[in-house]
Formats: C-alpha cells, sequence, structure tokens
C-alpha cells in the first residue's frame, strides 16, 4: 500500500519495477537507453540512484512497452451522466491564493 510508504520509497519501488520488466524482457540497461532516447549513464542513474527527470522516466516506461501501465497512473474522474456534464467548471490553469 503506497499511500503509507514515503516519496522515496514509492520512487524505489517505482524503479524496482522498471528493472523487473527489463529483465522479464531480457533487455539490457544499454538497449533500454537507446529505445529510450537517453544515456546509458542516465539510465544507471535511475536504476542505481533512483534519479531521473519526468519526461525521462515516461521515455523509460514507453522503451518498455509500458504505456498502458502509465495510462492507469491518476486517471480522471468518471463523470455520472449527461446533466453532470453540462455542469462541470471549465478547468483550472492556474492556482488563485486567496
Amino acid at each position: 500500500m503506497w499511500a503509507l510508504k514515503t516519496n522515496s520509497e514509492v520512487t524505489g519501488e517505482l524503479v524496482a519495477r522498471c528493472r523487473e520488466v527489463r529483465l522479464s524482457q531480457n533487455m539490457t540497461q544499454q538497449e533500454v537507453a537507446a529505445r529510450a532516447g537517453i544515456s546509458l549513464r542516465t539510465y544507471r542513474r535511475f536504476e542505481q540512484e533512483n534519479q531521473i527527470s519526468l519526461e525521462r522516466f515516461v521515455a523509460v516506461v514507453h522503451a518498455l512497452n509500458r504505456m498502458g501501465d502509465l495510462e492507469l497512473l491518476l486517471q480522471p474522474p468518471p463523470l455520472r451522466d449527461l446533466k453532470e456534464l453540462d455542469s462541470i467548471a471549465p478547468k483550472r490553469k492556474r492556482a488563485r491564493k486567496s
């Protein structure tokens, strides 16, 4: 249950899962890095130190052919009916201090 874990623990779990997927697909770190369009050094830093930008993380997930898994993350809430569609406020683009 991730709700009880620290950010660092969750990050470590994501890295471990990516490593498991890579190994299950019999891919080397070099192959994943090349498919993701990142350097081998960057990929190694990801697996060893849990450090990578969000954009590069998405590239790694794409290289591992797991974008469907990523798509499940933070899904928008489901709409109940057409009446609710009409009542939805426009999406906010900025936060306002009160």
